[in-house]
């Protein structure tokens, strides 16, 4: 078991963004932004140890089932980002994370809010299936202390049309 107590809660650090990585607006595009997240989430279980060698030993992994972006502020060609991590909750086979991107000056530019599911792979297909007892104790260790936390801003954000502040009713057609 990794001695979670002192691990950081940075995921990617100090990551330069390049051109590469800049769509027609001129700033981060959201694959950028995807990828950036998606390297976080390995980054996240390699924490842990969802790792290759638990992969191959268990044929287990983990599946991403559902993930929401929420972009805050512009991240630019040359910006250096942090992305960090909150577990909101966890069970034996998924666990619910919110992921925040920061600049240099720790500004939120992005939240990233996964959930995770924890697979064993099968000649039928995948199936979820309980987390092995030293990654479920790495994770609960973690959500031990992050279930006190205050719930981030951005965690719980759902797709709408925030048709109120616009002064249209739902009746209305625009």
């Amino acid at each position: 078991m990794v001695m979670i107590a002192n691990t950081s809660r940075k995921l990617l650090a100090d990551v330069v963004v390049t051109s590469n990585m800049i769509d027609f607006n001129r700033h981060l595009s959201d694959i950028g932004y995807h990828s950036l997240f998606s390297r976080a989430e390995v980054a996240f279980f390699e924490k842990v140890e969802i790792n290759d060698e638990y992969r191959a030993e268990t044929k287990c992994t983990v599946y991403t089932a559902e993930s929401h972006a929420t972009f805050l502020k512009e991240v630019l060609e040359g910006d250096r980002i942090d992305i960090s991590f909150q577990i909101l909750d966890l069970s034996n086979k998924a666990v619910h994370v919110l992921m925040e991107l920061r600049n240099s000056a720790s500004q939120v530019c992005a939240y990233h809010e996964c959930m995770l599911l924890h697979v064993k792979k099968a000649p039928e297909g995948p199936r979820s299936y309980p987390f092995g007892r030293y990654q479920l104790a790495n994770l609960v260790h973690i959500f031990s202390k992050d279930k006190d936390l205050p719930r981030p801003t951005g965690a719980g954000r759902r797709i709408a049309i925030r048709r109120s502040a616009e002064g249209i009713t739902s009746t209305e057609e625009t």
